[in-house]
């Protein structure tokens, strides 16, 4: 089983998903979000053993109603080969809990860090194909308006049998805990 966590941001990012949805009906172009809402993932999906799933989705529920409420800068649009993105800019709040999702999983569950994760780019993935079709893809999406900054106020915990791209469904949708010291709470959840 694959597990996969990230910020849900959809409320805040209607028309990108709206209009990303019907270049892909127009075009052919691959888009995820016709499977999965927008989002901030948080580090790269990880494999466990099933009957370790409930286990793991309660250690992931009990972290992140840990975290409070917080915002995220938007960079902006990106094209690189096989994929358009938004990326969003690293900052503390999101690297500190991408370093303990990367530790309790590797603690509790005997996952290592994916390669991807020890350079880890924060971003929600818009379209995945050729190169050619992507071209005038980012011509169209990138018309399409975004905010400077939104606030992470909900997580997102999905799971895949196989771990790839259009087969992950989304297990939890909660909201983020109470404002705490996100250090101050990971402190305490590796003493329990």
């Amino acid at each position: 089983m694959y597990f996969w966590t990230a910020l849900y941001i959809e409320d805040s990012l209607e028309e990108v998903r709206d209009q990303s949805i019907r270049i892909s009906e127009e075009t052919g172009v691959k888009c995820p979000l016709k499977f999965l809402p927008l989002h901030v993932s948080l580090k790269i999906s990880f494999q466990i053993e099933r009957e370790r799933q409930e286990e793991c989705m309660s250690m992931l529920k009990e972290y992140f109603s840990s975290i409070g409420p917080f915002s995220i800068e938007v960079k902006g649009y990106e094209h690189y080969p096989g994929i358009i993105w938004i990326r969003f800019n690293e900052n503390q709040r999101l690297s500190e809990i991408h370093r303990h999702l990367d530790q309790m999983v590797r603690e509790r569950f005997g996952v290592e860090p994916d390669p991807k994760d020890l350079q880890f780019i924060y971003h929600c993935t818009l379209f995945i194909d050729d190169d050619k079709i992507l071209d005038r893809t980012m011509e169209s999406i990138s018309r399409i308006p975004l905010p400077s900054k939104m606030l992470a106020r909900e997580f997102l915990i999905g799971a895949s049998e196989d771990g790839l791209p259009g087969t992950y469904s989304i297990l939890s949708h909660s909201h983020l805990g109470p404002e705490v010291d996100v250090k101050e709470q990971w402190d305490k959840f590796k003493e329990s």
